[in-house]
Parts: structure tokens; sequence; C-alpha cells
């Protein structure tokens, strides 16, 4: 299990890991802090009160990405690509939206994100889910959750694209839109049991907001 840590990791530590995606993604709360390099946002994990992990943004950095950082005391290549993994595993993080790991080269400015990279419905049911949760009684109508989007998205040049027979709406637009569409689906949020359809959107129930808090993203 995933949780947010006030212990935030003040010896000395090293990025292990780039992902495609800005804190807000993964928490509604973070921190401003500053090292000897730079100032930044921040959040500090734990999982299973094992494994802890500093997800940053420094200022200068590619916008809509966090470096994940451990102690600079686990060195060995193997230990750093499973610790990699059990985050991505524990904050739903889709692998795709990896940008750089150890072990893979990597060229200082010529970060370049994968074409695959784009919204899919199954990540647009959690990013509704989250967006929905910080609304007033947890419920948001389709709308409100659509134009929220890009602060916990970085859309790329195909999630603005149209689909040829849907008209002009971009096709993220039209995804976030299925998720509440789509509400028989036995995948959908709502089959689930994680959210209610509304009149003009969804409400978060309890279970919802428990898997919200199990990745990490506690409101």
């Amino acid at each position: 299990m995933i949780r947010s840590s006030p212990q935030a990791l003040h010896a000395d530590v090293i990025p292990q890991a780039i992902f495609w995606r800005p804190l807000l993604y993964f928490t509604p709360s973070f921190r401003e802090d500053e090292d000897c390099l730079d100032k930044f946002c921040g959040v500090s994990f734990i999982i299973d009160n094992d494994l802890s992990f500093d997800l940053r943004h420094y200022r200068g950095h590619p916008e809509y990405t966090v470096s994940v950082y451990f102690a600079f005391s686990m060195q060995h290549e193997e230990e750093i690509v499973a610790a990699v993994e059990m985050v991505v595993s524990a904050v739903a993080l889709p692998p795709y939206a990896i940008a750089w790991r150890r072990g893979w080269d990597f060229e200082f400015g010529s970060l370049k994100r994968k074409e695959e990279d784009r919204l899919r419905e199954s990540e647009a049911r959690i990013l509704a889910l989250k967006i929905a949760a910080r609304a007033p009684n947890g419920r948001a109508s389709t709308e409100q959750v659509k134009d929220l989007v890009p602060n916990y998205y970085p859309l790329s040049d195909i999630d603005h694209q149209p689909y040829p027979s849907r008209g002009r709406e971009p096709r993220w637009r039209q995804i976030m839109g299925n998720v509440v569409s789509h509400q028989n689906s036995l995948s959908s949020i709502f089959a689930r049991g994680l959210a209610i359809r509304t009149e003009d959107g969804l409400s978060v129930t309890k279970d919802g907001f428990s898997y919200l808090k199990s990745i990490g993203f506690a409101v």
C-alpha cells in the first residue's frame, strides 16, 4: 500500500526515473522546497513501510514531468529497476508514461515523449475520479471534469486531434465523455462501484475515495 509520508528524503538522493505526468496527477497536496540545486515542488511517499521515494519537479525541468528520487544508498541497477516498477504499479501509472528510467540511454535536453503516450479510456476513468473527488461533495458534471483535465494530464498532439467521424471536438474530450456515457461497461467506474452516475456527471463513492487513497491520491 502506498501513502504520503511526512518525512521527506533529506539524505543524499538521486533521480532514477522521469514520468510524463505533473505532480497534481499523483497527489492533490504537495510542498514547495529547495535544496542545493534549486527550488522544487515535491511530495514524499512510502510503499508498504519499505520503499521511500520523492516525486519532484524542479524549475527548468520539462513541463508536465516529475522525477522519481530514491536515497543515494540505492545503487544496484536491478534494485533500482524493481523499485521504479513498484512505484509505477503503486500509483497506477501506464508504463508508456515513463519518459526515462535508470538503465535507459539519456541525453540531457533531449527528452522525447512516446507517441503511444496518449489519453486512453482506462486512464481517463481514473482521471475522472481524481477530478470529481476534489469537487464539492465529490460530485462533478462531465463538462467540469473535461475542463479540468489539462491541469492533471499532459495532452499530446494526438489527443488534440478530432476523430474524423466525430466532428471537431478533440478526441481527449470525447474520451473523457466516454467515461460517463459507457456506464454499462463492466470495466467502468460505475460497474466497479467507484462512482455513481448522476444526471449530468458522476459522484465518487466511499469505495472510490478508498481506491484513490490506495494509489496515493488522498483527498
